[in-house]
């Protein structure tokens, strides 16, 4: 049987890997108690691309069927009485491993990267030992098709069983409420912060895994009400991502400056600035400077390309909430479907990225013409365009519209009620305010 090794130096390339992440659980695991019930049904030996981490991961496993403490001590010393600590670097390695992350509160996510990565090598190496049969014509087909059958169906198996006992559900959620109970208590948002009183009391800020659309017919203000939540979540100390396909960086960024300095957009959009603008336009670019908002406004992104850099800032610790501007624009994956297809994965792909990667996504959708030929204007969810998937995947649906005097209303909410949100806004100054500081 040939190894992946030997595969991918006959192909002359690398097998897919993942050795920063494998570092980064094997760290976890050593860092809190039941971090390896966490990741048991997800990895195994095996799933490590390095054969030193395969040895720690080993030593990891023991201890915890043996239901000892697993840290840097005993990890150590296990490694040490199997006569394996030089074979995996030492000491020093197993400690440069605990360094690496400040807690496991990310094993779950980088545990599937690993098992991801080993099921891409599980098929390498399958596919090329059947190409290999497939070319011997001693070997009769039906052993062939056998073979390749009981290949194929063994890498399946290694598909992580993400079934979780109520017990297991209990102790995370436990937990989670715990810390919601505290920031309550303490007159702080659960989720990220909206910066809207009303909005936070009914929904309780922008949550993990939520899936958020606000909808709007163009020139609504539905973009500024995206960017001013973008500043409110910067400035609490959450790394948004924004995604602009219908606006450059630039021009963002001069609409953020009017919320910053109160200079009107119009001025700031034409340069028409007096000494005392200046002043204002420096004092606020210091502010932003070191803003934790990432903005890309490349138009071409499709939903891969959304998911592949969301993964690697959130890997990397820049990525809390995801925005995208808007839903509509994003390039299909394939242009043979319908539109409504296109739509629809679009939509399910968002979801996706909000449950794998435990971020809430905001995401700007258009609506249907349809509603501005109603007396009231106000949309519905029938209202949103090209596709009924939206209203299906959303966990959250708001609606903005009357550009003369802003409305906004939740007319979805999974976890939450639904109903009008009260605020003011300078539309020329991108503000957005309370009316009052009442909940409703």
């Amino acid at each position: 049987m040939l190894t992946i090794e030997q595969i991918n130096a006959q192909y002359g390339k690398l097998p897919p890997q993942a050795v920063e992440v494998e570092e980064a659980v094997l760290g976890a695991l050593m860092l809190e108690r039941d971090a390896y019930v966490t990741v048991a049904d997800i990895i195994d030996t095996s799933s490590f691309y390095k054969e030193e981490h395969q040895k720690i991961f080993e030593a990891i496993k023991y201890l915890s069927a043996n239901e000892k403490p697993v840290d840097l001590l005993m990890v150590t010393q296990q490694l040490k009485d199997r006569e394996q600590l030089d074979k995996v670097g030492g000491p020093g390695y197993i400690t440069q491993l605990t360094r690496r992350v400040a807690s496991a509160a990310h094993i779950e996510f980088h545990s599937r990267i690993i098992a991801q990565k080993y099921i891409q090598r599980e098929l390498i190496r399958v596919s090329s030992e059947i190409q290999s049969k497939a070319y011997d014509d001693t070997i009769d087909v039906d052993d062939l098709l056998d073979f390749s059958k009981t290949e194929i169906i063994g890498v399946n198996n290694l598909i992580v069983n993400s079934c979780k006992p109520t017990r297991t559900i209990i102790k995370e959620e436990s937990i989670e409420l715990e810390k919601d109970a505290v920031r309550y208590k303490e007159g702080i948002s659960p989720g990220i912060p909206t910066g809207l009183i009303h909005l936070n009391y009914v929904t309780g800020g922008w949550r993990k895994t939520d899936l958020i659309i606000l909808a709007a017919r163009p020139s609504v203000g539905k973009s500024s009400l995206s960017f001013f939540f973008d500043r409110v979540a910067s400035k609490n100390d959450f790394w948004v991502n924004h995604y602009s396909f219908e606006m450059s960086n630039g021009k963002i960024h001069r609409i953020n400056l009017s919320a910053e300095t109160g200079i009107s957009r119009s001025n700031l959009r034409d340069g028409n600035l007096n000494d005392e603008d200046w002043i204002k336009i420096n004092n606020a670019n210091s502010r932003l400077y070191n803003s934790k908002v990432l903005w890309n406004d490349n138009s071409k992104l499709n939903v891969n390309h959304i998911m592949a850099n969301t993964v690697r800032n959130v890997n990397s610790g820049k990525c809390d909430f995801l925005v995208v501007d808007y839903l509509q624009l994003i390039k299909p994956t394939d242009k043979r479907m319908v539109r409504e297809q296109q739509i629809a994965e679009i939509s399910r792909a968002l979801k996706e990225i909000a449950m794998t990667c435990d971020i809430p996504v905001l995401a700007l959708s258009q609506l249907n013409r349809d509603v501005e030929k109603r007396a009231d204007k106000e949309p519905t969810m029938g209202d949103l365009r090209e596709s009924g998937a939206i209203e299906q995947d959303a966990d959250m649906i708001m609606f903005m519209w009357d550009k003369d005097n802003p409305k906004l209303k939740i007319e979805k909410n999974r976890n939450g009620s639904v109903g009008y949100i009260d605020f003011w806004t300078n539309k020329e100054r991108t503000i957005f305010k309370d009316k009052n500081n009442q909940p409703f």
